[in-house]
């Protein structure tokens, strides 16, 4: 059955048969309109998820080797005190436990804060830096 067909069956003239089918051409045209943007969302959200995943590797891989290096340390510093201790010099006791207390004071965290903290105003645009 062809177009003519159909609207004279309905009673209707040409002129309310091509406004109709221009409103579906309209329908049809969002609607693609819709799916690409729903595909854009969906690429960005991907994109950002896959940011957001190498992000937290990096931060896991410097935690893991601060604290790797922290046990290393700590490991020496007891190492030493044990030395110092086995020697009865007082001095290098002492020396050896300030510095453990300072390690132990500081925080892989606080590093990590301040290299963002870096990041983040190096990214201002229109600062200007001088050395």
């Amino acid at each position: 059955m062809t177009v003519a067909t159909l609207a004279k069956k309905q009673g209707l003239g040409i002129s309310e048969v091509l406004e109709g089918l221009k409103t579906v051409a309209d329908c049809i045209r969002d609607i693609q309109k819709e799916k690409t943007e729903q595909v854009r969302i969906q690429v960005a959200a991907h994109v950002d998820v896959e940011r957001i995943h190498a992000k937290r590797d990096v931060l896991l891989d410097y935690l893991d080797r601060s604290f790797d290096e922290r046990k290393e340390n700590f490991r020496q510093l007891f190492e030493r005190l044990d030395t110092a201790i086995a020697t009865n010099n007082p001095e290098l006791t002492g020396a050896v436990l300030d510095s453990v207390l300072k390690l132990a004071d500081s925080s892989p965290f606080k590093a990590l804060a301040d290299v963002a903290a870096t990041r983040e105003a190096l990214s201002e645009k229109g600062k200007e830096w001088q050395f």
